[in-house]
């Protein structure tokens, strides 16, 4: 089943210069309709921006991720495309637009906080909140909006394998306690070394 499943995607990526956006979906989406908990995302490497990858999204399908990963079929490379297990870490700006209200919101994440604090073998991570327009969201808003920032800096296989919880506080301002959200790939790659793209992670933002 796996062979077949990853198959069917080859042979979908092979054809993506020659196919239409639909029809690209469609092929993807009848190769996992046997799939219903996995997603997937079709964006650049992050550590390589010349090599496409269709990523997996494997959070709700953490028994698919345990077959996948044991049948050593994964990652599946082609001519200028990879397919693998865990949507990876976004390679852009720490930043988003958020709806509040009849305003949005342009917010940069370097300007937030963050902490993490053991919690077994894992960490809870929190994001700090600084003073300014972020505070017109709810508490279950930051809290998504917090989430939808970690996944980004760290990638899904690292927020599975190592991050318990994501909260937010509020906080007075950046400092020592509280570092940029930038720093945050670098601290979790020292914090877990063996941890996804931890090369990239450290570098990545430096």
């Amino acid at each position: 089943m796996m062979k077949q499943l990853l198959d069917k995607l080859a042979q979908a990526m092979g054809q993506l210069d020659h196919l239409g956006q639909e029809e690209f979906v469609a092929l993807v989406g009848e190769a996992l309709e046997d799939y219903p908990d996995l997603g997937w995302e079709l964006g650049p490497d992050p550590v390589d921006d010349q090599r496409l990858r269709l990523s997996l999204a494997v959070r709700n399908a953490p028994e698919f991720r345990e077959r996948a990963a044991a049948s050593g079929l994964l990652p599946l490379v082609g001519d200028g495309w990879e397919i693998g297990l865990g949507v990876p870490p976004r390679n852009g700006p720490i930043y988003l637009e958020a709806q509040a209200g009849d305003e949005v919101l342009a917010i940069d994440g370097e300007l937030m906080g963050w902490q993490m604090r053991a919690s077994d073998d894992m960490v809870d991570l929190v994001v700090g909140i600084p003073p300014g327009p972020l505070r017109q969201l709810g508490q279950a808003e930051l809290e998504e909006l917090a989430e939808i920032f970690a996944q980004g800096e760290l990638g899904e296989l690292n927020m599975m394998d190592h991050v318990n919880s994501v909260s937010v506080e509020q906080i007075e301002a950046l400092s020592r306690d509280w570092p940029s959200l930038a720093t945050l790939r670098a601290g979790f790659a020292d914090a877990f070394p063996a941890c996804a793209y931890a090369e990239w992670l450290r570098g990545s933002r430096s």
